[in-house]
């Protein structure tokens, strides 16, 4: 059975699985370069199945979202119903609309390990509501329950757009300034009073982005765009402990209704890393899949159909997060050629050696990650006690604010000698952890200024050579630990060798990159 999984709204993303396995699944901006883009792209279509060596005769079963395809005609998908689901056919092949909280749920589910739990999905707005909660065991997912409950997710899109007045990238985008604001609040003071001015102005329910009014501005529109004033820097802590408190509030009520050990969390105040963390519940294990926002759609769709539609069991086993495309020896070789730089076999000792000389590289290699953040194929990385590294990437090669922290990747085997209050479940810098006292020192490019970090916890069998390369840097420097951020410089993750070039080639200060099975030094 060939399945697609299908999503055109902001952050459209596809998903081909064959018989259980997932053949791609990555976002049509790594395709047309442009961030969070929206609609359907007949030749990102194509490509999504010319990866697969399919094309669309081959697919069996389509699953897509609500909305209708703008392009290209006779493709028309129904709304779907109250009853979440609707069939119907597309160019003669059997077809289903699942509405939008319900592909976040099974993108959440679905990839957890675990056999039974409770789903809990926030946006800002999906199909025209914010807030879903279900439970799930084997194949099902029961009690699906949907509403308008105060939308936090919303509330951060309009004080990120009219206050902190961070612009969007474009018509259709919520605001992308909500992962600023959150790095922002640990530089902060709350109090009750503020944390009240806050509550007051989101008291309703809301049904968008663009229509809720109490979306639009705190306190008559604010200017707290510079965020070098306390001012700024005290309404973002106040949101964000507003924001854990009223999760919490949520999770408690949900727990009553719902009882589980477990707990998966989709949508995009998922993003919320810290809220993820430290909102204490009664829910023992909480997972959170590496793409929890609208990137996630496209293979939370491809899910359902294979497990609930076509009614295969769940498996219970580690759910990779490097799903893009594979690249041929021929592309890597030719971006190599036409690179100007000089090229040759990667070493493994000569890339420790560089590392431990405290130089940043970038790495791309091997398939893509899926999600918005970066897993070690598509980064930046670097030993995290180079010198006042974290200004060095903020201000010479990323070219972003001062206060943006950046992420570890940790060995598995050494996390608990080098955090506390993590959560194991969620290894893919989906929640937060505070880098114990005798480490902060070593670790000081990716200790925010609270002492929290948002680790991915790596695993040998996951990404067998980012585990060897950190052991081997390990050995000669103490350190289990590599700072990981994105491949990229204002646009999307790179996705191809020519892209990897491209960007290359504009970061002046980084001398080294892995392609794939290539080094290229400058």
């Amino acid at each position: 059975m060939k399945i697609l999984g299908l999503y055109n709204g902001h952050n459209a993303a596809a998903c081909v699985m064959q018989d259980g396995q997932v053949l791609i699944n990555w976002e049509l901006e790594r395709f047309t370069r442009i961030k969070h883009d929206y609609g359907f792209d007949q030749a990102f279509l194509n490509k999504t199945l010319e990866h697969c060596g399919m094309t669309f005769d081959d697919i069996d079963l389509i699953v897509t979202n609500s909305q209708d395809f703008k392009r290209p005609p006779p493709w028309k998908v129904p709304s779907t119903s109250a009853n979440n689901i609707e069939r119907f056919m597309i160019n003669g092949k059997q077809a289903y609309a699942v509405n939008h909280h319900l592909a976040h749920i099974a993108s959440a589910y679905y990839t957890s390990p675990f056999d039974e739990a409770t789903i809990i999905t926030q946006d800002g707005g999906g199909d025209n509501e914010n807030f879903s909660y279900g439970t799930a065991k084997d194949n099902d997912i029961t009690g699906f329950f949907r509403s308008n409950v105060r939308n936090i997710a919303s509330y951060w899109s309009g004080i990120t757009l009219n206050n902190y007045r961070m612009p969007r990238l474009h018509a259709w985008d919520p605001g992308s300034g909500a992962g600023k604001i959150m790095a922002l609040a640990a530089y902060g003071e709350t109090n009750l009073e503020l944390e009240q001015d806050l509550q007051n102005t989101m008291n309703q329910p809301i049904q968008s982005h663009y229509t809720d009014p109490h979306s639009r501005a705190f306190n008559n529109d604010e200017d707290l765009s510079d965020v070098n004033q306390q001012r700024s820097k005290d309404v973002a802590a106040a949101l964000q402990s507003y924001t854990e408190k009223a999760i919490h509030h949520i999770y408690e009520q949900i727990y009553a209704e719902a009882p589980s050990d477990n707990l998966c969390i989709a949508g995009g105040i998922a993003l919320n890393c810290v809220a993820n963390t430290r909102v204490k519940s009664k829910f023992k294990n909480i997972h959170v899949p590496p793409f929890p926002n609208d990137t996630g759609l496209g293979i939370g769709l491809a899910l359902f159909g294979h497990h609930k539609i076509n009614g295969e069991p769940k498996a219970r086993r580690y759910f990779s997060p490097y799903l893009g495309p594979v690249y041929s020896d021929e592309l890597v070789f030719k971006a190599c050629r036409e690179s100007g730089y000089s090229y040759a076999s990667l070493d493994l000792d000569y890339l420790v050696e560089y590392l431990c000389e405290r130089k940043p590289i970038v790495m791309c290699r091997g398939r893509s990650e899926s999600g918005p953040r970066a897993l070690g194929n598509r980064s930046i990385m670097c030993v995290p006690d180079m010198e006042n590294g974290r200004d060095f990437l903020n201000f010479q090669i990323k070219k972003r604010e001062w206060y943006r922290p950046y992420a570890p990747i940790i060995l598995d085997k050494y996390v608990d000698d080098v955090l506390e209050d993590y959560l194991p479940e969620s290894p893919y810098m989906s929640t937060s952890g505070t880098i114990k006292k005798d480490w902060r020192d070593r670790l000081s490019a990716v200790n925010h200024v609270d002492n929290s970090t948002r680790p991915q916890i790596l695993k040998n069998e996951h990404n067998p050579f980012m585990y060897d390369l950190i052991e081997r840097v390990y050995e000669r420097t103490g350190i289990p630990v590599l700072l990981n951020t994105s491949f990229n410089k204002q646009e999307p993750i790179v996705e191809t060798p020519e892209e990897a070039i491209n960007t290359f080639k504009q970061f002046d200060n980084i001398g080294l990159m892995v392609l794939h099975n290539m080094q290229v030094i400058k």
